[in-house]
């Protein structure tokens, strides 16, 4: 989908958010497919890394495309970022898990909420910038 004229001139947060209710659709169909044969942080890793390539996919496909192709380490940024945030849904949902480990899904959603706008900010203005063309 080749963006609009206007692309530089409004905010990719909507952009941002229903790509990240794909995401975390992914995230959360993974979660609960696999937590009925896995331990419940083994899939929600799981489920966060097929969220991640979602989400790297329709963000810069969408939500941060720019006319011109992106720089040569956005997908290495785009990981380190992911990374991130994987390890600190991993590390919530492992406390939050420890305090009320019958409540598997009122602390995914909570830990995604707490996530989202902190690594929207990230994705924003470090993963998805775009470096000048040298020529």
């Amino acid at each position: 989908m080749k963006p609009p004229a206007y692309r530089d001139t409004y905010t990719p947060l909507p952009c941002y958010l229903t790509v990240g209710i794909l995401a975390t659709g992914t995230h959360y169909i993974t979660l609960l497919l696999l937590s009925q044969v896995l331990p419940a942080l083994i899939a929600t890793l799981l489920g966060a890394i097929a969220g991640t390539a979602v989400s790297y996919q329709g963000n810069k496909r969408w939500t941060f495309t720019k006319n011109h192709p992106p720089d040569a380490y956005q997908w290495l940024r785009f990981c380190i970022t992911a990374l991130a945030y994987n390890c600190a849904n991993l590390a919530l949902m492992a406390v939050l898990l420890e305090l009320w480990p019958q409540h598997l899904w009122p602390m995914q959603v909570m830990t995604t909420l707490a996530l989202t706008l902190i690594t929207y900010r990230i994705n924003q203005y470090w993963s998805f910038r775009h470096e000048p063309v040298k020529t």
